[in-house]
């Protein structure tokens, strides 16, 4: 063992380094971005759920004391912006279209004393029908005046509107939309920017645009190719999460693979775009956290997009990965129809024209 050597070999590395700005800049800015992400996302200045609050028909319709200290109560619960709703049809509307996290009604009367609380919620996640749900909880309490244990719901019933009657669909069927969706982007982005980069660097592409071969031809040879691969590579991790995991597809499966199709072939194009900034594999790698992180964080999968502070949930409504998870949830978990989703389509949709339009403007960057 030679010290001279060692130091040698590291002094190369850091020379190199130093002679790669790019490199050292993403080395810099994606741990800058990922933990000023994560530093406001644990925070606990997040946007509140909006929750309506309804009162049920006259013959069941609470006492004016209980109602005004249950809104009272609810109005206190941290994360919960309480909105005063017309009618329980109309509040049932705003609950679907996502205008409203959650609709308490209140009214009958309870065995305990106060009024039994109905919560109105699509079903769809359990991040937003939790605190709504507990949050109710606590105000029915605080309102009929009786303690009740912290993991208690007393006379709070729970109706899912989204899901069918009946079901209750298990952990992973939560969890598996936003699994398929992120290992599917993850996987096929390095699959693309990796391979599509080692066709630069060894010539091939140059090559192949020398030749008579135009570049709508490369691109499209290129995106069928890689589109395969990223297709098979995208069936197997939903095939794991459904035959494996057992995780339930309640709407069509069809409509499943039509989903992760549109995200494959945006994230194709996104891949080979990307690599024509890439100079070598590590920094194909550090492209990686500063795509795919913001996209995990602001997409919802972690935190309800509704919580999140306005500007950032602008932004996380342009990406990809967010409309992905939205119309995955809504078929798998809600077994909605094609027309029900039509706008997560057509948002995916035009990620991959805007991706295969950005893949043909920098292909011809290359021989320009």
């Amino acid at each position: 063992m030679s010290g001279g050597r060692i130091r040698a070999l590291a002094g190369r590395i850091v020379r190199g380094l130093r002679h790669d700005p790019r490199s050292v800049g993403l080395m810099i800015v994606v741990p800058l971005i990922v933990m000023a992400l994560i530093g406001y996302l644990v925070g606990t200045d997040r946007e509140p759920l909006r929750v309506g609050v309804s009162a049920a028909a006259a013959s069941d319709a609470p006492s004016a004391a209980y109602r005004t200290a249950f809104v009272t109560a609810l109005r206190a619960q941290p994360g919960i912006r309480v909105v005063t709703v017309a009618s329980e049809a109309g509040g049932r509307a705003e609950v679907i279209d996502g205008s409203l996290s959650g609709l308490i009604v209140i009214g009958g009367t309870a065995a305990g004393g106060g009024a039994p609380v109905n919560v109105v919620v699509a079903g769809e996640d359990v991040r937003v029908e939790e605190p709504v749900t507990r949050a109710a909880a606590a105000a029915a309490a605080a309102a009929s005046g009786h303690p009740f244990p912290a993991d208690a719901m007393p006379g709070v019933n729970v109706t899912r509107i989204a899901i069918p009657t009946g079901r209750h669909p298990s952990t992973i069927t939560y969890a598996a939309p936003a699994l398929i969706t992120v290992f599917a982007f993850l996987f096929v982005f390095m699959l693309t920017s990796v391979a599509f980069l080692r066709e630069r660097s060894s010539g091939t592409l140059d090559r192949l645009l020398a030749s008579p071969v135009t570049k709508a031809d490369v691109l499209i040879g290129y995106l069928l190719g890689f589109v395969g691969f990223a297709t098979v590579q995208t069936m197997i991790v939903l095939g794991y999460a459904t035959l494996v995991l057992h995780a339930e597809i309640a709407g069509s499966f069809w409509l499943v693979l039509l989903i992760l199709a549109l995200l494959v072939v945006g994230v194709v194009n996104l891949g080979i775009t990307l690599s024509f900034y890439a100079r070598n594999e590590l920094q194909v790698i550090q492209f990686i956290p500063l795509v795919l992180m913001p996209q995990i964080f602001l997409g919802g999968l972690f935190w309800p997009v509704a919580t999140l502070w306005p500007p950032l949930r602008w932004l996380g409504e342009l990406f990809p990965v967010t409309h992905a998870v939205t119309a995955l949830r809504d078929v798998m978990i809600g077994g909605k129809g094609l027309w029900d989703i039509a706008s997560q389509l057509g948002a995916l949709a035009a990620f991959a024209l805007v991706m295969v339009l950005a893949g043909v403007a920098v292909l011809r960057r290359q021989r320009a």
